[in-house]
């Protein structure tokens, strides 16, 4: 009989767990998205500077272009499959149809069947959204020159893990002099050949010994005479604690320094131009720090991480006074630095520290 009820007892909780197996089964159906299922195959639109990403959990499609100017009158490019529709604000629309992309619009996609839609929020960024740097610009300048003038520090020579002065100097006398043709090499063999960090002062004697007219200047208000140099087109070198500077993984962006750093990271970069973002502003910088490794987006795949960093003011600003609080200001060959303060408070000379970069 204790065997009879046994077995009796375990065929009944077989039968409840079953049960409860398929009450668990029908409670949790596997989770669908629509969002190609109703017909969506691919997307682009002309002058996109990357592929257009589609996203189908936030169902949103954003679209990057060079910069606004065409964003009025995008043509859209679109495939869809089992006869389904695509409307924009409710109105039925074909793939090669232009766009205004200046604001969002709402692109939905229909089944055949009508019995099921996704709506994407369709928008468009520039280049420099995608790279990071957010906003509208209100401000800017660039003193970019129409022949390359950047070198990586990491060029094979035996110096090159604390090369940054050699490097960021020979930069800003190629920028300043297009006849030039050093090499951070050889300004490494001018000072300091067997090794070592670079002075603020080595900087300040190779950019003369080629006749390129600098003045080192205090930094009492950053943004205003950094912005001030550029517009008075004279490329500015700094000399900072880089770790103080915001990091950034990514590997197409540009915004932020590209890797990673310990405190006392002493290092020379070169400003060549701002980007004034409502009240945030952005430094267009030449960093030597390269390592040898290049952007990854289809538009820069030729360009040195390095190059176009997109440095935050109040970070650099910060770098700065906890490193060396002056900068260097570089004219192009033949003219001469307009400076605001040179050095004097007071109207009593201001002696300058120097200081070191990687």
């Amino acid at each position: 009989m204790k065997t009879k009820s046994f077995l009796a007892l375990v065929l009944v909780d077989i039968l409840l767990f079953t049960a409860c197996s398929k009450d668990a089964v029908k409670q949790q159906p596997a989770p669908k998205n629509l969002s190609f299922k109703n017909g969506l195959l691919s997307f682009s639109a002309s002058g996109q500077l990357v592929n257009t990403v589609i996203d189908t959990n936030q169902n949103t499609i954003l679209v990057t272009t060079k910069d606004t100017s065409g964003q009025s009158k995008l043509v859209i490019n679109f495939s869809l499959q089992n006869q389904a529709t695509a409307s924009i604000n409710s109105s039925t629309i074909t793939s090669g149809t232009a766009v205004n992309l200046t604001s969002p619009l709402n692109f939905t996609v229909t089944s055949a069947d009508k019995s099921h839609s996704s709506t994407f929020k369709l928008t468009a960024e520039t280049e420099l959204g995608y790279v990071g740097v957010p906003g509208a610009i209100t401000a800017q300048n660039s003193l970019d020159r129409d022949y390359s003038y950047y070198f990586d520090q990491f060029d094979g020579s035996m110096w090159q893990f604390i090369n940054c002065g050699p490097a960021s100097t020979t930069m800003a006398i190629k920028w300043a002099d297009s006849t030039f043709t050093g090499k951070p090499v050889d300004a490494r063999n001018t000072y300091s050949p067997g090794g070592g960090w670079w002075t603020t002062g080595e900087v300040q004697g190779y950019l003369t010994a080629h006749s390129i007219d600098n003045i080192t200047d205090t930094l009492s208000d950053f943004d205003t005479q950094i912005k001030g140099a550029i517009d008075k087109n004279n490329a500015v070198i700094l000399c900072l604690d880089m770790n103080y500077v915001s990091y950034n993984a990514s590997d197409y962006q540009h915004v932020g320094k590209f890797y990673f750093t310990t405190p006392n990271w002493g290092h020379f970069i070169l400003i060549k131009g701002y980007k004034q973002m409502g009240t945030n502003l952005y430094l267009d910088a030449y960093d030597p720090y390269s390592q040898g490794i290049y952007y990854v987006s289809s538009f820069d795949l030729h360009q040195l991480k390095g190059q176009d960093r997109y440095y935050n003011s109040g970070d650099l600003r910060i770098a700065t006074t906890n490193w060396w609080p002056y900068a260097i200001f570089i004219a192009q060959k033949g003219n001469k630095v307009v400076s605001s303060t040179r050095l004097t408070i007071n109207s009593l000379s201001k002696p300058i520290p120097l200081a070191y970069g990687r």
